[in-house]
């Protein structure tokens, strides 16, 4: 009975941290970008978000204390991750470069991939805009190797080589905190723009209308749902890190 008990536990913490934290907030991320902080809305948001965030790691916690398996370790002592959570960090790392970073590529090199007609000529801009290459296409790859890291033993133990610091264990918060914040942001913008996207009325959501682009644009609306699977599996990336970390103490 406990073999399937504590599936569904982890399966259903896990579903309900990834609604509170990413559906129900809303438009959390959008208030806090213009400022809108008189809004009586965000105190809600803000709870539901503390909300999922604990019961994440209280599902997290349970799930690497009734771990079957003993952790399995590398010959230098670091923690091996649980399978899963290697196949969640990849997909957190490959997502952005190949759903933002490689159509923003094309875009950057007049290729216009699911682009209309009438949009294509803005393509030409883009060329010039250090911005563009350095935030829209190379950011993302820069995440992704980052991303690697909560999976990798320089992700639990800071290299020899690195002056000072070399060969000490990586403060866990120092590898979860910039996942989850990145994870929460990027997620909780792309649920909220894949829905709005979904029923048709993405220009309500978007101020100042500046969705005008997105018509007959299947390439520039395709980068919503990019933005949610990627928060959700950067989430699930930094929930596995937490798991390995968890399975490094005593139980």
């Amino acid at each position: 009975m406990r073999s399937r008990v504590r599936p569904a536990l982890v399966v259903a913490g896990s579903a309900g941290a990834a609604v509170l934290v990413l559906v129900a907030p809303g438009n959390l991320v959008m208030r806090l970008a213009f400022g809108k902080l008189g809004d009586p809305a965000l105190a809600w948001q803000l709870l539901l978000t503390a909300m999922g965030l604990l019961l994440a790691l209280a599902t997290v916690r349970y799930g690497a204390r009734t771990a079957a398996r003993p952790p399995e370790r590398r010959a230098d002592g670091t923690v091996r991750p649980a399978r899963w959570a290697g196949v969640v960090t990849w997909v957190a790392a490959g997502v952005p470069v190949l759903g933002f970073s490689v159509p923003h590529l094309l875009w950057g090199l007049g290729v216009p991939f699911g682009v209309a007609p009438d949009s294509v000529p803005g393509l030409a801009a883009l060329r010039g805009s250090a911005v563009f290459w350095g935030l829209l296409v190379a950011g993302p790859l820069a995440g992704a190797f980052l991303t690697l890291g909560l999976i990798s033993r320089w992700g639990q133990v800071v290299p020899g080589w690195v002056p000072l610091a070399g060969g000490r264990r990586v403060p866990p918060g120092l590898a979860v905190v910039p996942a989850v914040v990145v994870g929460l942001l990027v997620g909780q913008y792309g649920a909220m723009m894949t829905k709005c996207l979904a029923f048709g009325i993405t220009r309500t959501c978007a101020p100042d209308g500046g969705t005008q682009v997105l018509d007959g644009s299947w390439g520039f609306a395709g980068t919503y749902p990019v933005f949610l699977l990627w928060g959700v599996a950067l989430l699930g990336a930094a929930a596995g890190y937490l798991h390995t970390s968890r399975r490094e103490e005593p139980v």
